[in-house]
């Protein structure tokens, strides 16, 4: 039998890579969009339907017509540092967006959701507090999901990220202007360089959302699970290192050009054994995926 996904963030970095995974093990998969979204890295994504969903539309109709078996939610709004004036933007994205799919799963029958999370939600503690308010809106969104688990039946799992990273990442992230700056030549300002990042890539990521999926199928759930993809560490100076040393290139960096952020995540949260989603296991390294560089 031929199983069904929604996804939602299709147009995102990992959610365009889940779509393009699910498709290639013989999922039919359907994607939300806005409006506005770019869709144009879809273009040639052979069987992928997409659907262009207004902000605050019902998604009732939807979810009939497209009957899931698994609906993945990784649309959200990213703010490091938010300003006044997109506290809306924030809460529209990431909790409106997540109680009206909910809200159209419980209307439709549709059970099964593989929900994201950041871990962001732990800023130097294993208990929740929020290094921002984007971490704030995805617990909140989480605490949302415990209603309709309770009351609506939803089963869910929720999948808290780290730094993320791969060959199709447009995003302009630490490991791409490192990898930039040893091509390049070019001098970079950059923080003390102390704080730990916990880096995991995308082709795990999408694994674990894969793998989310299939327990879910297998059983139903009550209590939501939420889970971390924990990566490979590194201090931000040792990863320079290592990308000036597998590339073969010096990275000019001014550690200390810069001065940390406010609310800088020196060292993410450690995952207990039981906190680390069943059965995953990293399995890509960063020095396997800068080596491709390399080649």
């Amino acid at each position: 039998m031929t199983r069904r996904a929604l996804v939602t963030g299709v147009t995102g970095f990992i959610g365009g890579e889940l779509a393009k995974r699910l498709l290639a093990d013989g999922w039919h998969v359907d994607g939300i969009v806005r409006p506005q979204s770019d869709t144009q890295d879809l273009a040639n994504v052979a069987g992928l339907t997409l659907h262009v969903i207004q902000d605050s539309q019902d998604l009732t109709p939807l979810l009939a017509a497209t009957s899931p078996d698994v609906v993945f939610h990784l649309a959200s709004l990213y703010l490091a540092e938010h300003r006044p004036d997109q506290i809306g933007m924030l809460v529209q994205s990431n909790l409106l967006f997540t109680a009206l799919l909910a809200e159209a799963m419980a209307a439709t029958g549709t059970r099964n959701l593989i929900n994201t999370g950041t871990a962001w939600q732990n800023f130097e503690t294993n208990n929740y507090r929020p290094v921002n308010l984007y971490a704030a809106t995805k617990q909140a969104a989480e605490d949302l999901l415990l209603y309709y688990a309770d009351a609506r039946n939803l089963s869910v799992i929720t999948l808290r990220l780290f730094d993320t990273y791969g060959h199709t990442d447009k995003r302009r992230k630490l490991i791409q202007i490192l990898i930039d700056a040893a091509r390049n030549g070019e001098s970079l300002d950059m923080s003390p360089g102390d704080q730990i990042v916990d880096m995991t890539h995308v082709d795990d990521v999408v694994a674990g959302f894969i793998l989310a999926a299939q327990q879910l199928l297998g059983t139903r759930f009550g209590k939501p699970k939420a889970y971390y993809l924990s990566g490979e560490r590194h201090s931000v100076k040792a990863l320079a290192r290592l990308v000036s040393d597998v590339l073969n290139h010096p990275i000019e960096i001014r550690f200390g050009g810069r001065a940390y952020r406010a609310r800088e995540v020196m060292g993410p949260i450690v995952p207990s054994s039981d906190a680390t989603l069943p059965g995953w296991t990293r399995k890509q390294s960063l020095q396997s995926y800068l080596a491709a560089f390399v080649a």
